[in-house]
């Protein structure tokens, strides 16, 4: 018997139709009786299907619907599942063999999720699924879609969809909104007008999918959905205090690149509060040009602006757009990206893999670096495994520690490939961020090697970080100046064979015309332990018939990809133990200072890692006690006021006497008052301050830690975090925090372990820094 019954009236389209009976069941209380009296509502072979997610995108609840009628069932709970183990409920296997992997054809507005969620939450399969955004051309993710995945605007009530769609099927949505989408759905199959561009839609069906494979597409999907759900719904913008307001619109600059105002997504409005009004003033954002930014008000502000925030979550960027679409057609059988080599090799090991050939003048090639430092034995066997073209090195992992080379690596493989006898070999270098890809193309400048172009973003380089090019600026193509003309393009790039640009990148709509001239042939990832390994599914599925070679290089021991510590499982491709265990190792450090690199060594990398560095004393690296430094809740971040004082005074001490510096710290509150700190104290501020997760890559001669915490260890839980921090100095490292809390509670983490190794004599009390005892090696 149904939990309740009810019926229902819908708001969506303009024609009028008769209220749906909905029913609801828990699961368990399905029963063959309520599944075919629903069965026999169904008219022209059509279901209308809506799911419900709940935390974690796990799937919650199933709405079934035909024209008439709608069945709401809820599912178990998850940890209900795990109890019960492999036993399925009789009424959900009802639901497969009646409903799902019946003739009967099921619509859905995102048949790929719900296919992935009946599979990897409940363990049932699909087919005849028929994916309805599919029929939009408009973005999927757009609401322009779903109205015309709905049938056309112009039958529609776009209020009422509006609020329909609004939760997107996740845990905020209600009831009525999942068994109104299932109509829906259903309904649009009943549109004559639509009939025969859903006949075109190449249908899901899971059956006929391999267990293994659906795992991998299922999984990988899932973890792209959580990612998109662990973006913030609200940014709060830093602005500067110029601003203007005429004709409705406000004109105003972004201060900092992270909080920025971006151009607008498709659900994506303006908050703006000020000291004159109450109540927030909505805007959307109209324009953006580098900082400046312009946003149409709807009422008239009143008083100065005291906060402007970024109201929802922002659209999926294109690389991601372009992976969910990949594996929606893999589901609908529409590519054989599980087919390709590399994705075999990387997630399917146990699959026989068939090689492309390698053309034989591409057999050997030397060793080529025309650097004052040679290569060091572990760099060279990299290097060697890099050139190689046997098909056990058509994916090389190299693990490289803190200052190891990485960059050294990928320099000495792109002048050995350049140099050698075959013109058609060429070279993508590829990085997480932005600054990455800086730091190679730097890295190639050392060496006095030139023939490379670097693609950027337009929003990341313009008005925000043209300065980070000055040293290669007549290698930079803006993202602006992409085109789709073969002969501009090859003016801009000039011959070149190598390209770097970020893994986004890779998904540039205008990226078709540099892949034509510059074919991907091999293709090197840098900070590829950052990277979660669903990421690569865009560059493989799009160069698939142009890579030959896949290498990957990073440190697992450092900062992991995005979202590991939310997403169960999430990894990149040093978690894949079938390719981790051959990577090639990185074993010299040429960084640190020799007491920190060997303390690392110890406690991080087992001993293996080799230090060669000029300063051997203790003194590189100091501990200042800051007793009465607290730590206190800044939003969902913390701050140390008494850290800031002396990281400050430290800061107009490097200053005063030339030497190059870096403040790390793990809280973005705290990054965020040092850096007004050093524009209060008329000090260089940009580029002085860091959250420790933007400076992995990166160096100084001289670091300040400041580590925040005075009554809980938080962040030095996380160890790769920590190496991160500890292991950025070139010639020292001071670490502002409580020696009490050090040596107690913070005793078995790796900043205690540091402070116990080098001993208590380097330790100095917070006053000898301002009373100018203190001196800095």
């Amino acid at each position: 018997m149904a939990e309740k019954s009810f019926d229902l009236a819908q708001q969506i389209f303009k024609k009028t139709h008769l209220p749906v009976r909905v029913d609801v069941f828990h699961e368990s209380n399905l029963g063959r009786a309520q599944l075919d009296a629903f069965l026999q509502t169904i008219v022209g072979g059509a279901v209308g299907v809506a799911p419900s997610y709940g935390s974690k995108c796990i799937l919650g609840a199933i709405a079934l619907a035909s024209t008439s009628h709608v069945l709401f069932i809820r599912l178990s709970s998850p940890k209900s599942r795990q109890k019960r183990g492999r036993q399925i409920p009789p009424g959900r296997a009802l639901l497969q063999d009646l409903v799902f992997c019946s003739p009967t054809s099921k619509y859905a507005f995102k048949l790929d999720k719900l296919a992935v969620a009946l599979y990897h939450d409940i363990g049932l399969r699909i087919t005849n699924g028929i994916d309805l955004l599919s029929v939009a051309k408009a973005d999927r993710h757009s609401f322009e879609a779903i109205l015309q995945a709905l049938g056309g605007e112009t039958m529609l009530n776009k209020s009422q969809v509006s609020a329909l769609f609004k939760h997107e099927e996740n845990a905020g949505s209600r009831l009525e909104d999942t068994v109104l989408q299932a109509w829906a759905a259903c309904q649009v199959a009943s549109l004559d007008h639509m009939q025969k561009r859903l006949t075109k839609i190449s249908r899901v069906d899971t059956l006929r999918v391999h267990q293994t494979h659906l795992s991998v597409l299922s999984k990988t999907l899932r973890d792209s959905n959580r990612l998109l759900a662990l973006k913030p719904t609200r940014v709060k913008n830093d602005i500067d205090n110029n601003y203007s307001q005429k004709h409705g619109n406000l004109q105003l600059v972004c201060s900092r690149f992270k909080t920025r105002i971006m151009h607008p997504g498709n659900s994506q409005t303006m908050e703006i509060q000020t000291t004159g009004q109450q109540n927030q003033i909505k805007g959307r954002t109209t324009k953006v040009t580098g900082r400046a930014v312009t946003i149409s008000l709807q009422g008239v502000l009143r008083g100065d602006i005291r906060s402007v925030t970024t109201i929802g979550r922002e659209d999926p960027t294109s690389a991601e757009a372009m992976r969910g679409r990949i594996i929606l057609k893999a589901l609908q059988g529409d590519n054989k990206i599980l087919k390709q080599p590399f994705v075999q090799r990387i997630w399917l090991p146990s699959d026989a893999i068939s090689w492309a050939e390698t053309p034989s003048s591409s057999l050997a090639i030397d060793i080529y670096f025309p650097s004052p430092r040679a290569l060091n034995r572990s760099q060279n066997s990299a290097v060697t495994a890099i050139l190689s073209s046997d098909s056990a090195n058509r994916t090389v992992l190299i693990h490289g520690p803190p200052g190891t080379g990485k960059t050294t690596v990928i320099a000495a493989a792109v002048t050995s490939i350049v140099n050698s006898a075959d013109r058609t070999l060429t070279v993508w270098l590829v990085a997480q961020s932005n600054v990455a890809v800086k730091n190679i193309a730097e890295k190639l400048a050392d060496v006095n090697f030139f023939d490379f172009k670097l693609l950027v973003s337009k929003d990341f380089h313009y008005d925000w970080h043209e300065h980070l090019y000055e040293q290669i600026e007549q290698n930079v193509i803006r993202s602006d100046d992409f085109v789709d003309d073969v002969v501009a393009m090859e003016r801009l790039l000039l011959g070149s064979q190598v390209i770097l640009c970020t893994l986004s990148m890779l998904s540039h709509a205008r990226l078709s015309t540099f892949a034509r001239l510059v074919p991907p042939r091999t293709m090197i990832f840098d900070e590829a332990s950052q990277i979660e390994i669903g990421d690569y599914f865009p560059p493989l599925h799009r160069f698939c018939h142009t890579l030959r070679k896949l290498v990957f290089i990073g440190d697992d021991k450092q900062l992991a990809p995005y979202g590991e510590s939310d997403v169960e499982g999430l990894c990149s491709v040093f978690e894949k133990p079938h390719l981790r265990n051959g990577a090639v190792f990185l074993d010299t450090q040429y960084r640190m200072p020799v007491p920190i690199g060997n303390f690392i060594s110890r406690n991080v990398y087992s001993k293996r890692l080799k230090s060669v560095h000029e300063i051997k004393a203790a003194s590189c690296c100091s501990f200042v006690n800051v007793p009465n430094g607290r730590e206190e809740r800044k939003g969902f971040s913390w701050v140390n006021t008494q850290e800031i004082r002396a990281a400050l005074k430290l800061a107009r001490l490097f200053h005063a006497t030339g030497k190059s510096y870096r403040i790390i710290t793990p809280y973005d509150a705290q990054r965020s008052q040092l850096e007004n700190g050093l524009k209060a104290e008329k000090v260089p501020w940009q580029d002085r301050c860091f959250n420790v997760d933007s400076f992995q890559g990166n160096e100084a001669d001289h670091i300040i830690l400041s580590l925040v915490r005075s009554e809980k260890i938080g962040f030095m839980k996380e160890t790769r975090r920590v190496n991160v921090m500890l292991t950025r100095c070139k010639k020292s490292m001071i670490i502002l925090t409580s020696r009490e809390f050090v040596e107690g509670k913070a005793a078995s983490s790796l900043i205690g372990k540091l402070a116990k190794a080098l001993g208590p004599e380097r330790w100095v009390e917070v006053e000898a820094i301002f009373n100018g005892s203190f001196r800095a090696l």
